[in-house]
């Protein structure tokens, strides 16, 4: 009993074994839409433009609030070794000498007053000596420790226009930087569309490699049968091992072409290398015939990324112009502060807190500014060459799109004679199987046909992926590719 409990546990853990290796090994089946999906969401570039775009927008955030009052406070302490004193310790007058540190005061003329007031001289000059001596105390100044303190706002009324253009200037990096986001998404979609079509193009060639091979297996055993009959002969077997030698040589490089293919749809994606992938091929027959459209949007060039960014640099130019031009004009500015100050000199020099308010208005007119003249004529040469540059891109790329388009009329053609070569050689297929099961054609006939048929149908997987390819480029050109997300 006990070996049968352990025997169904054995059992059991090599069944859910089995199931998590078929769960692990499973292939994972991708629409071109989810590979662009995979593309922008891991792909470092967009997130790096994203923070570009974020930035941007900052700035001009910044460059908006320049137009409101700027509110700043500012503090000062300061310790000084000295004090300041008005008055001399020694001062040296015509009628007699002060000395504050000693509080007295000798006559220039010592015999004068003497000969005159004998008691009255020496009370005079002492009482002169300490009235000095009172008055140089009074009047020095307490500067040990100073401290001060503002608070004041500034508004600009006019400064030429500069802050207006500062502002246009940021929003049109902003714009700049989301164009290139945009951009930066196109290439993205661009890149996986090839990847992703060249990998569904091989991916349909293994499949018509496999075909063929198994055609010729299948011929090789009939070949066989046909020698034990006595109607055929070795020479016939060895043509056909001799086109299923290179038949399978075939299938081996598409399989390895694949395989890299595969590698690089995977990198584009952020999927590890060696992920087991399988594409989505419907689309392929769905989009391979598009519409031969003879009307070109004459808004197309608009659309482009390229175009867009001349645009916004030929704004931007402009902008220059104008700022280079707010040199020239007046510039005013009004200011309110209080100011704290210890010691206050606001009533007397004492050693308290006390402040006031000031209001103010600056006005700055240029009169001679050679300098600022030259820059706005520079602006102004560079703007006209950030026009001639747009207008010479808006011809090339309407000269673009118009290639682009012919070409996607041509593969239309081509695709449609390959189609039509197809059904022709699958005709001619069936009839050479019926004739040779009927013992009217030889293998080499049946060869002759399946070989055409394998190149019939190659050249309509060429002319299918080409197709798409050159449509997918028109919707570049025409500046289709930008995703809404």
């Amino acid at each position: 009993m006990i070996i049968f409990k352990d025997m169904k546990l054995r059992l059991l853990l090599l069944f859910s074994l089995s199931l998590f290796t078929l769960s692990a090994t499973a292939q994972r089946k991708l629409t071109i839409e989810e590979c662009q999906d995979l593309a922008l969401a891991d792909n470092a570039e967009v997130k790096i433009n994203k923070e570009l775009v974020e930035s941007a927008a900052d700035m001009r955030r910044s460059a908006f609030a320049a137009f409101f009052p700027r509110l700043s406070a500012n503090g000062l302490y300061m310790w000084n070794q000295k004090n300041i004193s008005l008055l001399h310790n020694v001062l040296v007058t015509d009628m007699g000498t002060f000395n504050a540190a000693e509080k007295s005061f000798t006559f220039s003329d010592e015999k004068l007053l003497p000969d005159l007031f004998p008691t009255l001289s020496d009370e005079l000059a002492k009482f002169l000596g300490e009235k000095y001596a009172s008055l140089h105390d009074r009047l020095v100044l307490n500067i040990h420790n100073v401290f001060a303190g503002q608070i004041g706002v500034v508004q600009p009324i006019y400064v030429g226009g500069r802050l207006r253009e500062v502002y246009n200037l940021s929003k049109g990096a902003e714009k700049i930087a989301k164009i290139k986001e945009a951009k930066g998404k196109s290439d993205i979609i661009t890149d996986v569309n090839e990847a992703y079509w060249r990998v569904v193009a091989v991916q349909e060639k293994l499949k018509l490699a496999t075909q063929y091979v198994d055609l010729l297996k299948q011929l090789e055993a009939n070949v066989n049968t046909a020698i034990e009959e006595g109607v055929a002969t070795k020479s016939d077997l060895l043509k056909v091992k001799m086109k299923l030698s290179e038949g399978e040589m075939k299938k081996a490089q598409a399989e390895d072409g694949l395989a890299l293919s595969k590698m690089a749809l995977c990198q584009l994606c952020g999927l590890a290398l060696d992920e087991d992938i399988e594409l989505d091929s419907s689309k392929l027959e769905q989009f391979s015939m598009v519409a031969d459209t003879t009307d070109i949007d004459p808004n197309a060039p608009q659309r482009r990324s390229e175009i867009q960014l001349l645009s916004e640099a030929e704004k931007m130019s402009r902008s220059f112009v104008r700022l280079s031009s707010a040199g020239l004009q007046p510039n005013i500015l009004a200011s309110a502060n209080y100011v704290i100050s210890n010691p206050s000199v606001y009533d007397g020099f004492n050693n308290r807190f006390e402040g006031m308010f000031n209001v103010g208005v600056v006005v700055n007119i240029p009169i001679a500014h050679v300098d600022a003249i030259y820059r706005y004529k520079a602006a102004k040469h560079i703007a006209n060459t950030a026009k001639l540059k747009l207008d010479e891109s808006i011809e090339k790329i309407q000269l673009q799109i118009t290639q682009s388009t012919q070409k996607v009329k041509h593969s239309n053609r081509r695709l449609k004679s390959a189609i039509a070569n197809m059904e022709q050689a699958e005709e001619v297929l069936r009839m050479a199987e019926e004739a040779y099961d009927e013992g009217m054609a030889t293998s080499t006939d049946l060869m002759m046909a399946q070989t055409g048929w394998q190149q019939a149908y190659s050249e309509k997987i060429d002319a299918a992926i080409e197709l798409r390819m050159n449509e997918l480029t028109l919707q570049k050109h025409l500046g289709n590719l930008i995703p809404e997300k």
